[in-house]
Order: structure tokens, then sequence, then C-alpha cells
């Protein structure tokens, strides 16, 4: 019996001469038979996805000189998917699909000035997405924070981290302290 190219399913064939007989209703069963075994087999796979999707959260932190600094997440908060990679400091997909992502970075250690802290999400070393920010300063503090977000689709070994940027002196070795989160809000079926 062939079977169909995408999902691999068995369907009926005539042998010429047509003649009916009993291989017509066995060739209906296991056609049947293979379609609900698909459509369970999506199922589970949408439940799944709906209710517990890969999700994973990192953090890192270090001090470092400079206008531009890449981010390191050594310390996992929690990883459902296998996303978080300590070898990598960052997340590393496992499989193909879009994904909601974002975090927050403060730096600290300069004087009460606004340095116009952005974030740029780095996919394989290099930016992807539009830099997030500006920074925002409150008043009395050392630090100015960054909150950003963004979804966009991944295939599976690629790896996400972040690099910062800021306009302040680049000599002054100020702190981060950062945090990335992830979460699957599609599969590619």
């Amino acid at each position: 019996m062939d079977t169909t190219d995408c999902l691999g399913l068995p369907y009926p064939q005539c042998q010429p001469p047509l003649v009916k007989d009993a291989s017509d209703i066995e060739q209906f069963r296991d056609l049947a038979e293979a379609t609900d075994a698909a459509v369970q087999a999506f199922d589970d796979q949408l439940t799944e996805t709906l209710t517990a999707p890969p999700a994973a959260a990192m953090t890192g932190g270090g001090a470092i000189a400079g206008s531009e600094a890449n981010q390191f997440y050594s310390a996992v908060e929690f990883d459902t998917g296998g996303l978080a990679d300590l070898d990598g400091d960052g997340i590393r997909i496992v499989e193909d699909g879009w994904y909601m992502l974002g975090g927050s970075v403060r730096m600290s250690g300069f004087s009460p000035t606004v340095t116009n802290m952005r974030i740029d999400p780095l996919l394989n070393g290099d930016p992807w997405s539009s830099r997030q920010g500006p920074g925002h300063v409150i008043t009395g503090r050392t630090s100015e924070d960054v909150n950003w977000q963004d979804v966009g689709f991944f295939r599976a070994g690629d790896f996400l981290n972040t690099r910062a940027n800021h306009t302040g002196n680049p000599a002054t070795v100020v702190t981060y302290t950062h945090r990335m989160w992830i979460v699957q809000v599609l599969t590619n079926v």
C-alpha cells in the first residue's frame, strides 16, 4: 500500500481491474487507524506546547570597563526545556520555533548621570533585533536599568545572549547584573 509523502499515511489504491473484496475494507481500516494515530500525536504535541512549553531564565553579572560589553549568563533560575547553556553562558535553542524572550539589565557604579544604556539581543554573536532602551535612571541612585523583550523564530542550535552599550566614560568600570528569560510560543510543526 502506498503512503502519503508528508505524513506517511497509507491510502487505499485500486489494482486494475477493479475488484471489490475484503482488502478494500482492510485498506480503509489501515488509513483510519493511521490517521487517528497521527491526529493524536499532533494533539499531544499541541497540548504539551500549550500547557508546559520549553522555558528558561538565567542570570549573571560582572564588573567591566568599556562602552560595550557582552553579558554572560552563568546561573540558571529555571529550565523546563534544556535551553540553559552553562558552557556558553546563554540560551541554546533545542527545537525550531517561535520564542518570546526578554530580560533586564542594571548598570551601576558610575556617577549619577544618564549614560543611555541600550541592550542588543544577540543571535549567534550578532544583533538580530532592534536595540532595546534607553536605560532609566532613578534619581539619587547610581544605576541605570533597561527592561527588554522581543519575539523571534529560532532554529535548533541557535545561541542567544545580550550586549550592553552606553555613552558613559569607557574607562569607568561598571557593574552589570542581568537576567534573561525565554519561552517557546509556537513549535515548528
